[in-house]
């Protein structure tokens, strides 16, 4: 008798094993196609338009190993080498050490060079997506939300259909790589390791106006470690970057930045950027201008990042991170549609956040931003009406919210456990 009940538990052990590693086999066959898909028709989208913005990372790499780092930011000079390899569609305006990151690419064709960029971009997504699994336990979150077995194979799907997401895939943008930054930054301040989250973020500097908003919210929260970390490596960097132009960038780049004549053939135009400064402009119909725009632009944004700051609370810290991302997002000077792919990180921990306490999320502010920013095609529609700057508006719903769960996460922790299930 005992021998028939091994036997079948044996037996159904085996089925059940069997079972499971065909679903995960299923799973991973249809994330490998999903990856497939997208570097398809990135290959596909090269092939017929031969241009992207991978070209100015391509080109200005290929200008610093050919020793020309002192004509980074001579227009001229990127129109000789872009027009070689594609069609000029934008002009390199980053620090100069963020080309030393694709100087390895340039020993291939550029063909081959912006797929394996696009390869490498994926793998920055999965990174970051393994990195939010660790800090958050995402996929138990959306298990229980969807009430299906989820993995990080499925996370990462989920983030490609995002579309600003898709679209930095497409266009060969450095997005997936601000992702992972902030992505690590996060989990070791869950660690306590702040002096090596103001490192990892000081590697995101390539991109100003994502980093300093959030720096300056770690400045007025008296976060002394990770500014220390941050301001190391960014004076490595800074020193890196003279080394690459010479001590000269360091008044050409920001004068080049800031250049009238870069700045109408650069594309900096506001209606198209989903932050504050786009919304205003967006709202105002472009009737504010000059000074007073300016002055507006900066009171919002100054106030958004003091809420941010001034709510920083770090037992609460998910929420206080997200609720700073979003902060730096919607006070950026400049923020275009694949610029939103680093929404993703605070998005994770909302859900997460949301679906722990057991709040409706359907029901919700969240899950009315969510359902407007997972909709691609709404996206495209935006820009080409140019107001994609009204996407600005569910990225301010997410903060709101943020800033709220953080404080009724505090109130709920000191008020005990009767209290705070009374509040859910």
């Amino acid at each position: 008798m005992n021998s028939k009940i091994q036997l079948s538990t044996k037996r159904s052990g085996t089925e059940g094993s069997i079972k499971s590693g065909l679903e995960k086999g299923v799973r991973c066959m249809a994330v490998a196609l999903v990856i497939a898909l997208i570097v398809g028709i990135a290959f596909y989208q090269f092939s017929h338009a031969h241009s992207s913005d991978f070209t100015q990372f391509y080109c200005a790499a290929q200008m610093v190993r050919r020793g020309l780092g002192s004509s980074l930011y001579d227009l001229t000079k990127q129109i000789e080498f872009q027009s070689r390899v594609a069609r000029v569609q934008v002009f390199y305006n980053h620090p100069p050490f963020e080309a030393l990151l694709f100087v390895p690419f340039t020993y291939v064709s550029y063909r081959a060079a912006y797929m394996l960029w696009t390869i490498t971009s994926l793998s920055l997504l999965i990174s970051a997506a393994l990195l939010i699994e660790a800090a958050r336990g995402l996929t138990s979150s959306l298990s229980q939300f969807t009430r299906v077995r989820a993995d990080v194979g499925l996370v990462t799907v989920v983030f490609l259909t995002f579309a600003p997401a898709t679209t930095c895939l497409l266009l060969g943008q450095d997005s997936m790589l601000m992702l992972a930054i902030y992505s690590m930054a996060f989990v070791l301040l869950k660690r306590g390791s702040d002096f090596r989250a103001g490192c990892v973020l000081a590697c995101g500097l390539f991109k100003l106006q994502l980093i300093l908003p959030f720096a300056l919210i770690l400045l007025l929260r008296h976060k002394w470690s990770a500014l220390r970390g941050l301001g190391l490596v960014g004076t490595l960097l800074v020193l890196i970057s003279v080394g690459i132009s010479g001590a000269g960038v360091l008044s050409a780049y920001p004068r080049f930045l800031f250049d009238s004549t870069y700045q109408k053939i650069g594309g900096f135009a506001p209606e198209y950027m989903p932050n504050i400064r786009g919304l205003l402009f967006v709202l105002s119909r472009g009737k504010l201008v000059g000074l007073a725009f300016g002055v507006l632009v900066a009171t919002c944004s100054m106030v958004v990042l003091w809420y941010a700051a001034r709510n920083w609370q770090d037992e609460q810290l998910p929420t206080s991170f997200a609720a700073s991302v979003l902060a730096t997002l919607l006070s950026s000077y400049h923020l275009y549609n694949y610029d939103l792919t680093l929404l993703l990180l605070p998005i994770a921990i909302l859900f997460s956040e949301m679906v722990r306490r057991g709040l409706p999320l359907g029901r919700s502010t969240i899950g009315a931003a969510l359902i407007v920013l997972f909709i691609p095609p709404l996206h495209r529609l935006l820009l080409l009406h140019s107001i994609y700057a009204l996407m600005g508006a569910p990225v301010a719903l997410l903060y709101v919210r943020a800033l709220w769960l953080g404080r009724t996460g505090v109130s709920a922790a000191h008020s005990g456990p009767s209290l705070r299930s009374s509040a859910l």
